[in-house]
């Protein structure tokens, strides 16, 4: 009978890392770091494994892969522009379309979530589809629908968390109307999202850092195939024409996310103490972060920008796919009651070990 287990990721934010064990093959499903700083992933009693699968190259699903050595040093699949942004070799996985790994058939498709991101599913008993991250309202990444599957690790995150995307703008809205703010966020995640927003909805070109520039013209130069249609050329545009992020005046886009290196972090140590420009973090961050010091003080403010989904989301994919039985990962335990309740009669289960 196959197994997985939860080496990291199920019952609290956490690095993401399974171990999917087939009877042909023992896979492990993301090897991730943090978010939080010095969070790892235990692979002490994990053995020998046959292949890592690669769902995105964020930090807290590929940030460990130092530990390759302590599982046999297997191969790594994830998908070409997931390895090129990780400047590694390895095995290539479909944006979309089939692969067999060690005898065992994957499925993939576009995640919604970042450049080269990817569900998986895999032909085992009723099927089992791990999401990794996802995401259905991006306005840039492309996302496709999985096939049926009895079991189903889903990226709950955001808890019973319910506000839509457009929920969002609208709180972010006073902030894009005085065009003087400062959003430290990721350049391969809702970095992007916000320049697209900004440029093609509010017709405004953000002031963007040096790491943001540099993704979108990857994106829209060789990722093409992770995005919604017609958003490559407006990206384009936007790496073309954008100016940088210097300020104090535009809206500017730079990282790190929390605040904590890079142009970001220049530009809240000059800014820390004065009252403008605004500071506004979407994303999550870390207890101890400059962005929880900064949001503690007053003098920043924290508007989420969804990049992961909704409870109505999961909800709605359980669904689709007729999911028995529902691993929602990277969320806290506390939400087990809303899980449960939004799934059924699907079961939603935090237990380290499920059969398949």
């Amino acid at each position: 009978m196959a197994k997985l287990t939860a080496i990291s990721g199920l019952g609290a934010k956490g690095p993401a890392c399974f171990l999917l064990e087939t009877g042909q093959a023992r896979l492990l499903l993301d090897l991730g770091y943090g978010p939080a700083p010095g969070m790892w992933p235990d692979v002490s009693g994990v053995g020998h494994v046959d292949a890592v699968l690669l769902s995105h190259g964020h930090r807290d699903h590929a940030g460990a892969l130092k530990f390759l050595p302590d599982v046999g040093n297997p191969p790594v699949w994830a998908t070409a522009q997931v390895l090129r942004r990780l400047g590694r070799e390895g095995n290539e996985l479909p944006l979309r379309g089939d692969a067999e790994i060690c005898g065992v058939r994957v499925r993939t498709g576009r995640n919604g979530h970042a450049p080269g991101g990817v569900w998986l599913h895999f032909a085992i008993g009723d099927g089992l589809l791990y999401t990794g991250d996802y995401g259905r309202e991006s306005p840039v990444y492309a996302f496709d629908e999985p096939p049926a599957a009895g079991t189903v690790v889903l990226d709950a995150s955001y808890g019973d968390y319910g506000n839509t995307l457009e929920d969002c703008v609208a709180q972010l809205g006073p902030v894009f109307d005085r065009r003087a703010a400062l959003l430290p966020v990721p350049a391969d995640g809702r970095g992007p999202e916000i320049a697209y927003y900004l440029a093609t909805v509010r017709d405004v070109l953000p002031c963007i850092g040096a790491d943001l520039r540099s993704s979108i013209e990857r994106m829209a130069q060789s990722e093409g195939h992770c995005l919604r249609p017609g958003v490559a050329d407006q990206l384009a545009r936007i790496a073309r024409e954008a100016p940088p992020a210097s300020g104090p005046t535009g809206i500017l886009l730079t990282g790190r996310a929390d605040g904590s290196d890079g142009e970001a972090a220049k530009l809240v140590a000059r800014w820390e103490n004065e009252a403008a420009p605004d500071i506004v973090f979407s994303g999550y961050f870390a207890p101890g972060s400059p962005a929880q010091r900064l949001v503690d003080s007053g003098r920043a403010r924290y508007v989420r920008w969804n990049a992961h989904p909704r409870l109505a989301d999961n909800a709605a994919l359980v669904r689709s796919i007729g999911a028995k039985t529902v691993l929602p990962a990277f969320g806290d335990a506390r939400h087990l009651e809303a899980w449960s309740k939004a799934f059924a009669p699907a079961r939603a289960t935090l237990e380290r070990a499920t059969g398949l």
